[in-house]
């Protein structure tokens, strides 16, 4: 009986589902009532966030997307106040509300999220052959405000429907080789060293790097391999219902762009909680401390909520070791926070010096740089999760 109640507790989020589809749709946007659907649905997610099916999924996203599917309500509802067009009928406001529930990167500009490739429509005429693959679309210049028309290289239904099951296979098999072939790992290989390693790298053994770098791996492969498989599957889903192939644009960027920590998280990583984050950093910034909208020390208060906002989410969402290292939890994304403006300052001091120069594309320097970025970024990751990792098992096991 215990664990058929364990199970079910994952139900009370599908009815979250059904209480934010009735919000958006059938409230108005400034009603009472928006609120009290909101503390019902944080009722209902706090109860799923354990349930067996949402610890089932690797990588710990399910309790992570749980959690932010609070945010999500909450931006929804009370912060952006999306509804309905006016003068819809019952039926279009349901599939209105339905439709909002799985648009994850509401509200997020076009122009900082991963999309199909595009080029100028003069550009791509002579190579296309099968005029389903691709969609003319219109987009505006942000700097002469003309609109230009550009041909995206979007897949025809066969084409995306093949794309998709070749990424929900490889990502499923990577999921059940890392998860079938554990690195043996003893206890005293975390607690006879220190969480860090920056002062005493001239004593750090093979097998501690090792470590180190096996748990960066598996803390970024395993939820990239799980959200993609996630999302292979239902794009392929919704194809396969009527949906059309443009409305399901790639979840991850290119990892090529990712030469910065700030552009690992702009360029690279998802954005599926991006603006659920971030439109309550603004609304504190902005509505509570009625800081300026455009002043730089604004958006930097901005991105370091945003990342504790973050560090919240994984504490709720996380495993007992996860919600007992809090300390070691908001030291983590307050240090991704703080590097991004170690980043920008070094940036500005570099273009300052040599005349904010842009070296060009086929400049070999301009590859070395690349690769000096890279390096960065990972070792970035390294020491940071690595730290983070080992403080919340130190925290778990206190007796070891």
């Amino acid at each position: 009986m215990a664990s058929f109640m364990t199970v079910d507790s994952i139900l009370p989020f599908f009815g979250a589902h059904a209480l934010l589809a009735i919000g958006l749709g059938f409230t108005q946007p400034s009603s009472i009532v928006r609120p009290l659907i909101l503390l019902m649905i944080i009722a209902c997610c706090l109860t799923s966030v354990r349930s067996t099916v949402s610890k089932s999924i690797p990588g710990e996203v399910g309790g992570e997307y749980v959690i932010g599917f609070i945010f999500h309500a909450s931006h929804f509802l009370c912060l952006a106040k999306l509804s309905p067009p006016l003068k819809s009928t019952e039926r279009e406001r349901w599939i209105w509300s339905t439709n909002q529930l799985f648009e994850a990167r509401w509200g997020i500009s076009p122009k900082i999220l991963p999309s199909w490739p595009k080029r100028n429509k003069d550009a791509v005429l002579s190579v296309v052959t099968d005029g389903q693959d691709f969609v003319v679309v219109e987009s505006v210049d942000e700097n002469t405000k003309k609109t230009q028309s550009l041909t995206s290289l979007v897949p025809s239904r066969q084409a995306f429907l093949l794309q998709r099951t070749w990424d929900l296979a490889w990502t499923v098999s990577i999921i059940w080789l890392l998860k079938s072939n554990k690195l043996l790992i003893f206890p005293d290989d975390i607690t006879s060293v220190p969480d860090g390693f920056l002062h005493r790298l001239a004593d750090i053994t093979p097998r501690e790097a090792f470590i180190r770098i096996y748990f960066t791996f598996l803390g970024w492969v395993l939820p990239y391999c799980t959200l993609r498989a996630a999302h292979s599957l239902t794009g392929c889903l919704s194809v396969l219902c009527g949906d059309l192939p443009e409305r399901w644009p790639p979840l991850f960027g290119n990892i090529g762009e990712a030469y910065t920590v700030r552009r690992f998280y702009a360029h690279f990583w998802h954005h599926l909680m991006r603006k659920a984050f971030t439109s309550h950093a603004v609304f504190i910034v902005n509505k509570i401390l009625h800081l300026p909208r455009n002043h730089q020390a604004s958006r930097y208060l901005i991105i370091v909520l945003t990342f504790l906002i973050s560090a919240g989410l994984h504490v709720a969402a996380g495993i007992a070791p996860v919600r007992c290292a809090i300390y070691a939890q908001t030291r983590y994304y307050f240090s991704i926070a703080a590097v991004i403006m170690l980043e920008d300052a070094v940036i500005w001091l570099y273009k300052a010096k040599s005349g904010d120069s842009v070296l060009p594309a086929d400049d070999p320097r301009r590859t070395l740089w690349h690769l000096l970025g890279y390096s960065w970024v990972a070792s970035f990751h390294v020491w940071s999760i690595s730290k983070f990792i080992f403080s919340s098992f130190s925290c778990a096991h206190p007796d070891l």
